[in-house]
């Protein structure tokens, strides 16, 4: 389970500002240990880098989101709409992500939230949606990272077994 740990967690594990800690018993989605944040596996797998870039930085303090309460599919769109900007030469700014994107509640997904096209339009594809049991890989990381922290209250709905991030 610890090399699968490893593999997920490769891109920032040598970052000597963070620290990769385990869930546990009292280490729920929702109740992460001081000054962390929980993290699920497929969205580092989708491409959530951590520490986060400045304009995906700017996207969770601006709606004050953390990055539990993003499907992976939202973490894929939102690099890809950062990525495409860059190829076109168009300058980011968080006015015109909200110009043409919308936040929408999954409730198949716990309520997480996905990212979808004002026009209604398909802007992406190529991301999974056969990712069901997505939330029950999760672990924390602490550190310096820009963004806002899980609140310290735990939902019970956030109470089932825990499950490393090893599948």
């Amino acid at each position: 389970m610890e090399h699968e740990v490893l593999n997920t967690t490769r891109g920032f594990m040598g970052n000597p500002n963070l620290t990769v800690i385990p869930p546990s018993a009292d280490l729920r989605l929702n109740c992460p240990p001081q000054g962390a944040v929980c993290i699920y596996r497929a969205q580092v797998e989708y491409g959530l880098l951590l520490p986060p870039q400045p304009e995906f930085k700017e996207i969770l303090n601006s709606f004050q989101l953390v990055p539990a309460q993003l499907s992976p599919n939202a973490i894929a769109y939102v690099y890809s709409f950062l990525k495409l900007l860059q190829a076109q030469g168009i300058p980011w700014t968080l006015t015109l992500l909200r110009s043409l994107f919308s936040w929408m509640v999954v409730p198949e997904y716990g309520g997480c939230l996905a990212l979808r096209s004002k026009s209604r339009m398909v802007m992406f594809s190529g991301a999974s949606s056969s990712h069901s049991d997505w939330r029950d890989y999760y672990f924390f990381v602490r550190g310096d990272l820009g963004i806002p922290l899980t609140p310290e209250v735990c939902p019970p709905e956030f109470t089932g077994d825990v499950k490393w991030a090893a599948g």
